[in-house]
């Protein structure tokens, strides 16, 4: 994990570097961007035997945009994505509580539409594409509840197998794009993912729900 974070460091700040030197450049257009993105919201797995629980799911990484025309775009995000799910179940009068945290490293190429026109501030849009994640690490935490008052220990096992190591599905979303100056845009929208493919052993599939923010510089 820490690795991963580090890897993704290094590449936001080459991503500070490379607008900085494109800022000295003096071009009238720009149909490139590029910047740090994140979200947060909730994952879970579909065919679960019990209603799933609240699990917090977030992501970091780097996101692009080519956008030459004025209501197509086509762009690609890289991220480190926690997903995974939180499920409660009950034996002997207790209840226990389970939470699988996979992380990934996720490509998800996007087809954009833009609504408006150039030259405007905010600028609605939608997106669809597909996303394909690669297992990287799984941790497992497990507590329980007993009597209604919460156990303060947890217990973590860290490289369970849960999961398989490749998922693969569609994102969709839509949100607006806010202009903060000359070439920088304020990305801000709401995704849902769509696992294709079974996850588990128990033929389970990922889905999340998120809320995502970025900031995008044209090159």
């Amino acid at each position: 994990m820490k690795k991963v974070m580090m890897i993704l460091g290094c590449a936001l700040l080459a991503v500070g570097s490379t607008n900085a030197q494109s800022k000295m450049q003096k071009t009238n257009t720009q149909y490139t961007s590029l910047g740090p993105i994140a979200g947060f919201g909730h994952s879970w797995l579909s065919n679960m035997n019990s209603s799933p629980n609240f699990n917090s799911s977030g992501y970091l990484g780097i996101g692009m945009i080519y956008s030459r025309f004025e209501h197509w775009g086509w762009g690609t995000n890289l991220v480190a994505s926690s997903e995974g799910f939180t499920d409660e179940y009950y034996r002997n009068g207790s209840t226990y509580r389970t939470t699988i945290d996979p992380l990934y490293i996720r490509v998800t190429p996007r087809a954009y539409y833009f609504f408006g026109k150039y030259g405007d501030n905010v600028r609605p849009k939608v997106y669809l594409g597909p996303s394909v994640g690669f297992k990287v690490a799984e941790n497992q935490y497990m507590s329980d509840e007993i009597n209604g008052a919460t156990d303060a220990g947890v217990t973590m096992v860290r490289n369970t197998d849960v999961f398989r190591t490749v998922d693969f599905g569609a994102e969709a979303g839509a949100g607006i794009n806010v202009k903060l100056a000359r070439s920088t845009w304020l990305n801000l929208d709401a995704s849902y993912y769509h696992g294709l493919i079974n996850v588990t052993d128990m033929e389970n599939k990922n889905r999340n729900l998120r809320m995502n923010a970025g900031v995008m510089f044209g090159l």
